[in-house]
């Protein structure tokens, strides 16, 4: 369960750093329910698809459509425990009109990316 883990040593995780460079807090991540029952919890964020020639993320082109996954199933007790993957959309969908970044929809990836993924085990 998510309050079981140390969240900052889940971050330590290069496969997971890489993505979350940012401190990962538990109010970070939404419930995972399905038809009421509670399966786990998770954390997505809409990707960069390019980095600079210092190496660096290149906010300036915007996002790729890639949203990485953070989902932590209930009896997760080690960053091994956790799965990550990258879902994809349309890049346009990621932002509203107003430039913010549509989180409603960025979840909602996340979830059918989940929901998908659980139903294939």
């Amino acid at each position: 369960m998510i309050d079981d883990l140390d969240l900052t040593e889940l971050r330590k995780s290069r496969r997971i750093g890489y993505y979350f460079r940012y401190p990962l807090h538990r109010d970070s991540f939404h419930d995972l329910k399905i038809k009421q029952r509670l399966y786990g919890h998770y954390t997505a964020k809409p990707l960069y698809g390019h980095f600079t020639p210092d190496g660096l993320v290149d906010k300036s082109a915007g996002f790729n459509g890639d949203v990485a996954v953070l989902f932590v199933p209930l009896e997760a007790r080690a960053p091994d425990d956790v799965e990550l993957f990258i879902s994809h959309t349309i890049p346009k969908d990621i932002i509203l009109s107003t430039g913010k970044r549509n989180w409603r929809k960025i979840n909602a990836i996340a979830v059918e990316s989940i929901t998908k993924r659980l139903e294939e085990r």
